[in-house]
């Protein structure tokens, strides 16, 4: 329990030096009208692909639509994330993500053919013996054998690479494991490196330029305590930035500084405002009351 005021404040970390404490926000955007269709707040130490197939279930809800593909970062290109929309029919476009850097000749350079059970080394050698290496536990929780491809001691040892290859003492050969959903991650890595995958670097642009106007309302910091107050705060946001959003495409905002902008914006934000103080004095009774101190939280892109 990070806070004795807040027990649903958690700490998280955007890198191994900055971190925060707080919240951590979700958001679904459609990338051709840039609207914000669906919105989330997870805690803190939480990943940030949870909940991400739940957010585009909210998303066809909410804008009655249909969709036909997600767009995520880094985050959302594990092996468990790209299952779980495989399991509900669903196209998942993601990076996947890189593997830290090794002196060790890495995984990818090796030629892995699932069909025909083979493994091909950097130095031509194949390998045959796919034998179980560990076990693990899935996303429900459940345990199982993780396979893994060894070659024999005797060809590592006579490779001229196994000072750059094999890690293991004298005797023993290089170990390659296999994923449980290494042909999604296959599939991904060769999607990834083809011409096809720049287009959606672009799409995703939408999303951190919604996160930016969602800074720009505010929503650096949470005004209540816990996550259901929080997640009020951001569908307020939401709804004020899809109407500025709005309000531009249509040409109401459309010259800067002019007073007919300066005019609709103070009609906006007194719709906006008047529809906070309602919703807030409802609710006022019941569980919204404002806490009277401002907690950090934290954002990291949905889509």
């Amino acid at each position: 329990m990070i806070s004795v005021h807040d027990p649903e404040m958690r700490h998280g970390r955007k890198s191994k030096a900055k971190r925060f404490d707080g919240h951590k926000a979700a958001i679904a955007v459609d990338t051709e009208t840039q609207l914000i269709t669906a919105v989330a707040v997870l805690p803190g130490n939480a990943p940030d692909k949870e909940q991400a197939l739940d957010l585009v279930k909210q998303t066809e809800e909410n804008a009655q639509v249909e969709v036909e593909e997600t767009i995520g970062d880094c985050a959302y290109g594990d092996g468990n994330t790209r299952q779980e929309f495989a399991d509900a029919n669903r196209k998942l476009v993601a990076k996947v993500p890189d593997r830290p850097n090794s002196a060790q000749i890495p995984k990818e350079d090796f030629r892995i053919d699932l069909e025909k059970k083979t493994c091909t080394c950097p130095a031509g050698q194949e390998c045959r013996t796919l034998d179980p290496i560990a076990r693990c536990k899935d996303r429900n929780g459940e345990s199982q054998e993780r396979l893994g491809f060894k070659f024999d001691p005797a060809v590592c040892t006579a490779c001229p690479l196994r000072a750059d290859c094999v890690k293991a003492a004298a005797g023993k050969g290089r170990t390659v494991s296999l994923h449980p959903q290494e042909k999604l991650l296959q599939e991904a890595r060769a999607f990834q490196r083809s011409g096809a995958f720049a287009p959606y670097r672009q799409l995703r642009q939408a999303v951190e330029h919604r996160i930016a106007r969602l800074m720009q309302l505010g929503m650096r910091q949470a005004r209540y305590f816990g996550r259901v107050k929080t997640l009020y705060q951001l569908l307020m946001a939401a709804t004020l930035a899809n109407l500025t959003l709005v309000a531009t495409k249509v040409g109401l905002m459309r010259e800067r500084g002019s007073r007919r902008n300066h005019l609709f914006a103070q009609v906006l934000g007194a719709i906006v405002a008047f529809i906070t103080v309602l919703t807030v004095s409802i609710a006022d009774n019941l569980w919204l009351r404002p806490q009277g101190r401002v907690q950090r939280t934290g954002f990291r892109p949905g889509f």
